[in-house]
Parts: C-alpha cells; sequence; structure tokens
C-alpha cells in the first residue's frame, strides 16, 4: 500500500524542513517497514533524480504508557474520596498495561540507546514509577487487586527500579555528560533518582528498598552541592528548574512524612523556590485573553515557555514553610495567586494528588519586592522598572549563559515587556520531537546577530557567551556581554535601559569582523510600518514599539513571521531582519542629521557606519499617544571614526546624550549642553563651562549614557 501527497512544497537550499506523520502498528510487518520517500522537482517542476529515503519504522506501537497516567491518578483519588471500588479498578487495569509498556520500551531504549522519543528513558520512567508507585498507594487497600496481579505489579516495579540502576540503561555515574541526556547532573538523573526514592517509600518491604533510598538521597545532595547554582537555579533553563524541583517536591514530602528528614530547611532549596519568585515578568494582561486576569508568567528562554505553570509549586510548597518562614510562604502565596492560581498538576506525567492535599488557598499572601537582578550560573540579567505598578511596569530580561543546555543559538536575546504588554519575546521551543525543533534553536529564531560565512549563508552563532559587566540603578541599568562568536575577531553586545523618565533601550553590537551580518528583531505585533531607519511595530493592547538604527545609515530590512510562546491572541509575531544596504545618512528627524564643523553644534554627520559592523538602535515601547523622539547626530573627532555621538530629545526637551567609543583607546568627548549631565553608571557630573562645552571621557569600548534632568 502507498499512500502519497501530490502537492508541491516549495523549498530553498540550506534550509531545513519536516514531514510529520502518525503511525500505529499493532503488530509488526513481516519484512521492510514503513518507509518515507520525498521526490524534488526542479523550478519547472520536472524531476531530479535526487529522492530522500527515510529509515524503516517496523515497532508496535500500541498507546503509551504515558498516556494513561493522569487518568489512572484521577480515578485513584476518585476511589480515596469515595470509597467506590469501580474507581480503584479502573486505575488498576491502566496500572496493569503501563507497567508492562514501561518495561517493554525501556528494554527497547537499554538495545538501541533509542532517544527520538524520551518516554521510555530515565527521565520519564523516573517521574513514571513515582507517580505510579502513589497511585498503587491509594489503591492497595481496595480488594480490586488479585494476588497473582499483585505478584505481578510487584515484579514489574522491581524490574524497573533494577534497570534504573544499571549504567547501560542509564549513565548516572558520570559527573561530565555528553548532552542533557546524561550523566549525575542531568534533569534525567534527578527524575530517574527521586523516582527511585519514592518507589523505595513507598515499598519499604523491598529488599533493596534501603539502597534504593540512600542512593536517591546521595544523588539529590550531590545535585544540591554541585549542579543548583549559588542562587538556587538549576542550570538548564526555567523549564527543567520547574521541573527537578516538582520531582525533588514530591521526595522531599514523602521523606519527611516518613522518615523525618528535613529538606525544606536546606538554604538550596528556599532559594530553588525564590529563583521562580524573582524571575517573574508583569502582570501580563494579554496572557490568556480578553476574558482572564492579567497574570504573572515565567519567562521564555531556551526551552522555556511563558505558559509552564510552574506557580502551583507555590502553593504546593507554601504550607510547609507557613510556621517556619512565614514571609517567604506569603511571598509564595502571593506569587501563586497572582500566577493565576493554578493548582492542577500539568506538564509531563503530573501527580494529581498532590494537588488534592497541599494547596492551603486561605494562607496569606504578601508581594516579594523586586528590583533588577543578575543570575550569573544562568546567565539572566532582568531589569524592572515601576515593579508591581500595576499598567506601568517595565521589563527585559537579556541573555549571556556560560552554559550550553539544550544547544540554542540566543546569547545575547532579550525580551521587553511594557505597560503589562509583551513586545518582542523569545520563542522557547516546539516539540522535541515534531520536526520544528531546528527552527526553535536556531539564531534567527531569537532577537540576536547572526554572521554570514563566505559561501553567503547565514550562519549560527555560539551556544554560550560571558557576562563581562552588569550595572543597576534607577536611571540605568547596563549589561556587557561576550559574544565569541567564530565569525568574528570581537563581538560585544552592550544592553542598556535607560529609564530615570525615559523609557529607552540602547542595544549597541560593536563587531570586528570581516564578515557581514544580519540583526535579527520579532516583535509581537498584528502589522508594522517601515520607514527609512525605522521600523515601528504596532503590538497588543494599542502599544508601539518604535526600533530606530542609528547605525548602520543606511539598513535594508525583510520581514516574515516567527513563533510566539504562550496563548497569546497571535499565532505568529513578525520577524524582521536588517542588514547594511550602503545607504547614506538618514533623515536628521529621524535619526540622521544636518552638517556641522565643530564640537558644540547639534546635527552633524560623520558617516559612522562603514556597513561592515556594528549595530546601534534604539527601542522605543510607547502607547499611540506618547510622543515620539529625534535624534540628532554630534561631530565627533573626524581621525576617530569609531567615535559616535548622539543626542536624544522629546517635545524639544533632551532626554540624553549618548557617546560610543568603538576604538582600543580612551578619548574624551565635547559636547555643547546648557545643564549639568550627570553619567548614571559611574555617578560622575559634567558641568558646562564659560562656553558651553562638556568635556566627557569614555573608556575603550564602552558606550556612555549622560542624563540632563538629574
Amino acid at each position: 500500500m502507498q499512500l502519497s501527497i501530490t502537492d508541491q512544497i516549495p523549498v530553498h537550499s540550506k534550509e531545513h524542513y519536516s514531514i510529520q506523520t502518525t503511525l500505529r502498528l499493532d503488530q509488526l510487518f513481516s519484512e521492510g517497514g514503513i518507509n518515507i520517500e520525498v521526490r524534488f522537482l526542479d523550478a519547472a517542476g520536472q524531476p531530479l533524480d535526487e529522492v530522500y529515503t527515510s529509515p524503516s519504522f517496523n515497532r508496535k506501537t500500541p498507546t503509551n504508557w504515558a498516556v494513561l497516567l493522569e487518568t489512572a491518578g484521577a480515578d485513584a483519588d476518585v476511589y480515596m474520596v469515595t470509597g467506590d471500588a469501580v474507581y480503584a479498578e479502573r486505575a488498576k487495569r491502566k496500572i496493569l498495561y503501563m507497567l508492562p509498556d514501561m518495561c517493554q520500551g525501556m528494554d527497547i531504549f537499554k538495545a538501541t540507546g533509542w532517544h527520538d522519543d524520551d518516554t521510555y528513558g530515565a527521565v520519564h520512567i523516573g517521574r513514571g514509577i513515582a507517580v505510579l508507585s502513589v497511585i498503587y498507594d491509594q489503591i492497595a487497600d481496595s480488594g480490586v487487586i488479585l494476588p497473582h496481579e499483585n505478584a505481578d505489579i510487584h515484579s514489574k516495579f522491581r524490574y524497573i527500579a533494577e534497570m534504573m540502576m544499571d549504567t547501560t540503561y542509564y549513565r548516572f555515574d558520570l559527573e561530565q555528560f555528553p548532552d542533557e541526556k546524561g550523566g549525575k547532573r542531568s534533569n534525567w538523573n534527578a527524575d530517574r533518582a527521586t523516582g527511585l526514592g519514592i518507589y523505595a517509600l513507598i515499598f519499604p518491604e523491598e529488599k533493596l528498598a534501603d539502597d534504593y533510598l540512600a542512593h536517591a538521597c546521595a544523588v539529590v545532595d550531590w545535585q544540591l552541592e554541585h549542579v543548583v547554582d549559588q542562587d538556587g537555579a538549576w542550570p538548564e533553563n526555567i523549564r527543567y528548574h520547574g521541573a527537578v524541583l516538582h520531582r525533588y517536591f514530591m521526595f522531599f514530602t514523602l521523606l519527611q512524612r516518613q522518615k523525618g528528614v528535613d529538606y525544606w530547611s536546606r538554604d538550596k532549596v528556599k532559594k530553588m523556590y525564590r529563583f521562580l519568585i524573582d524571575t517573574v515578568t508583569p502582570k501580563d494582561n494579554v496572557q490568556g485573553g480578553p476574558n482572564s486576569e492579567p497574570k504573572l508568567l515565567s519567562p521564555a528562554l531556551g526551552d522555556s515557555t511563558v505558559d509552564d505553570q510552574w506557580f502551583r509549586l507555590f502553593a504546593y510548597a507554601a504550607p510547609f514553610y507557613a510556621t517556619t518562614d512565614s514571609q517567604f510562604s506569603r511571598e509564595m502565596m502571593w506569587a501563586w495567586q497572582h500566577g493565576g492560581g493554578v493548582v492542577r498538576d500539568t506538564g509531563a506525567y503530573p501527580c494529581t494528588l498532590l494537588a488534592l492535599l497541599y494547596p492551603q488557598p486561605e494562607l496569606p499572601l504578601e508581594a516579594p519586592t523586586l528590583t533588577s537582578v543578575h543570575y550569573q550560573g544562568m546567565g539572566y540579567i532582568i531589569f524592572r522598572q515601576h515593579s508591581g505598578v500595576w499598567d506601568r511596569e517595565n521589563y527585559a530580561i537579556f541573555e549571556a549563559s556560560p552554559l550550553t543546555y539544550h544547544a540554542h543559538h540566543d546569547e545575547g536575546h532579550f525580551s521587553l515587556w511594557a505597560n503589562g504588554t509583551p513586545l518582542t519575546l523569545d520563542p522557547g521551543t516546539g516539540g522535541y520531537y515534531n520536526g520544528d525543533r531546528h527552527w526553535y534553536v536556531n539564531g534567527h529564531a531569537h532577537n540576536v546577530v547572526q554572521f554570514i560565512d563566505e559561501a553567503g549563508v547565514i550562519q549560527n552563532g555560539p551556544l554560550k557567551s560571558l557576562c563581562e559587566e552588569v550595572f543597576f540603578s534607577n536611571q540605568l541599568d547596563y549589561v556587557r556581554s561576550k559574544i565569541p562568536d567564530v565569525h568574528a575577531e570581537a563581538y560585544h553586545r552592550h544592553f542598556a535601559y535607560v529609564k530615570a523618565g525615559v523609557d529607552i533601550y540602547v542595544v549597541w553590537d560593536h563587531i570586528r569582523s570581516q564578515n557581514n551580518s544580519v540583526w535579527n528583531l520579532h516583535t509581537m505585533s498584528t502589522s508594522s510600518d517601515i520607514e527609512m531607519n525605522r521600523i515601528t511595530a504596532h503590538c497588543l493592547n494599542e502599544m508601539k514599539l518604535e526600533v530606530t538604527f542609528l547605525e548602520p545609515n543606511g539598513i535594508s530590512v525583510s520581514k516574515n513571521h516567527g513563533a510566539v510562546s504562550g496563548a497569546y491572541p497571535l499565532t505568529v509575531q513578525e520577524h524582521f531582519r536588517i542588514s547594511c544596504d550602503g545607504g547614506g545618512d538618514g533623515d536628521s528627524s529621524d535619526g540622521g542629521g544636518g552638517g556641522s564643523n565643530d564640537c558644540s553644534a547639534d546635527g552633524g554627520s560623520n558617516n559612522h557606519s562603514d556597513c561592515s559592523r556594528d549595530y546601534l538602535t534604539l527601542l522605543y515601547p510607547k502607547t499611540h499617544e506618547t510622543p515620539g523622539f529625534i535624534i540628532q547626530s554630534l561631530l565627533t573627532d573626524t581621525d576617530y571614526p569609531e567615535l559616535r555621538m548622539y543626542k536624544i530629545l522629546r517635545d524639544e526637551q533632551t532626554l540624553f546624550y549618548l557617546l560610543v567609543n568603538g576604538t582600543e583607546q580612551s578619548h574624551t568627548f565635547c559636547c555643547q549642553a546648557g545643564a549639568t549631565l550627570l553619567n548614571p553608571h559611574d555617578k560622575v557630573s559634567y558641568s558646562p563651562k564659560h562656553n558651553g562645552e562638556c568635556h566627557i571621557q569614555v573608556d575603550a569600548g564602552r558606550l556612555a549614557v549622560l542624563l540632563t534632568n538629574v
């Protein structure tokens, strides 16, 4: 039998495409199996000789165990509440189906290293053995489990537990590992070990229960010391931070109840919950639709998405701190309530019993103090303004990570919220095995610079970078990161948030490279206007994001679409790719300027950009009523074209001066000013001389923001 799709699908060289099919085989084919064949046509629609044939698929694929886990838990919960044995019987039948399927899949996984689906890997089996142990415990006294069924259940649990200790199935003995699916440091090992620990606590009569429990505690102790960083962050991304904390919660709860062992008071455990609080976005008044309450989100970075709903963990854990650390408990309850008040356990293989046993919605709550913060281990830098002030809060998150987990080419990426509205977001990730993952991990899915190789192909950047400097104040937040792209001799991204009544973001990409590049930007917009060197994106809630390119002087903009993270009314974001077109000076009222011959005059253009390397960009979140701003280019020393100076004005009032020193030595700038200027970074003030000139020194490879109304 052959099934054919005859529609022609346009494809382009060097791009990635995927075809997804869903197959079920109740029995194996006697020979051959199933193949997918792709044939290529030329521009005239004529067949080419090139044919792609997929590997053969010939594996029994009944309903996998994980599909039934949540419903089995719900059946067991109903039995606990009602005592109706019908529901215990339903849970038992699902257990009897799931356990053999888990064992069969683990055998295949061990024999082949099959990673096309993690369902039978140690990560999900660890979650499964934990939850199935709980479900069994819920119905064990129901009388519906016959003796031979009980023996079979115990035998299957025992087989799974033994396999989880087999290093040919999972290499839990490695301190360093080839990817995120192996070794002691992985979230896989956290799920594997805590699953074993929960099994050992629920089946203490098993011969190896004490060994399994000791092993589980040793793994968790090692991970808390060596993997969870000094800020309490699990060093993959927020998605896996929440996932690991979720598995820890079940283990810690049972361990305290049955053995009296207290993990809740440990400093690293408390910091793990604190990390989830301190990274929250502003209350997003778009997420969830027009009829829902604004709610906090977790930012999407790497494999995280904004709707992961980890705030439910606060509802589960807050009661454990209500007496020992009441302030912490109240702040957890604040984050839970303002994060949507979710109690249902969701995500990969939930334990439905948690939502019934632990949340206490009546516990008091109190808003935490949220400020700008840098998480060095994770590489997240968060800028905040007006935190907690409804509809005024601004939030930006920037990534400069020393880690390489999950392989997103997103170093230097930023996401922005203003007035409770997302303006540009990291898309998080799609499905791991449905063929779309390549797009999400690629650099063009993120707000980053990509370089073009000698063959003219746009390349991905590095998987990690170095944060060299961070600065926070009420007037300015700033970060400088070194991005070690192999296509650049040197590349630093500077990201500054000018507060002080200005609310403009400055992005300076200081690049030394013989390769051309493109500048990617995604905006949560329904439409946009492109005029000369400015893009105006029309975003949600009647917000706008004005993006002005001071450099290069002439730009070329292409527009497409990219994925959106979360339940927003947009199915896609607008995706802009900016490159240099070799054009001349910009318009004087819109980013360029007229001529000038002395350092004290406004206007002037020094032809700073040679279209080879740097980008200098202003991002301006605004409402429809907010006035725009004017940029004037000021004259600098013509012997040093990498010195640039701009004045930014709104309603004829100077907001700030922007000084850029792209050279490798310190330089002194001079500008005409009618009042004292303050550099909020180093707190140095510059008073004008009798002729109105201010002289400002800027170190090599640095930018300076000078404020006037201070």
